[in-house]
């Protein structure tokens, strides 16, 4: 999935929570490609992998916050 494909709508939080922290990263210009809803019980946010470039940006604006 990429930053402009939708995720299904679920019954819990779950995608909106993955949705606020897709823009968030985005608002840092960080993507991670493979974040997503996990479908099992209890539903889990995917944060995926990434390459070194994506996670030094990650670890930026993690510090930077």
């Amino acid at each position: 999935m990429n930053a402009t494909t939708p995720l299904p709508p679920r019954k819990d939080d779950t995608y909106a929570v993955v949705m606020e922290l897709r823009a968030a990263l985005a608002e840092h210009g960080i993507t991670l490609p493979s974040l997503g809803r996990d479908f099992g019980a209890p539903p889990l946010v995917i944060l995926g992998n990434c390459n070194t470039a994506t996670a030094r940006a990650l670890t930026q604006a993690l510090r930077d916050g």
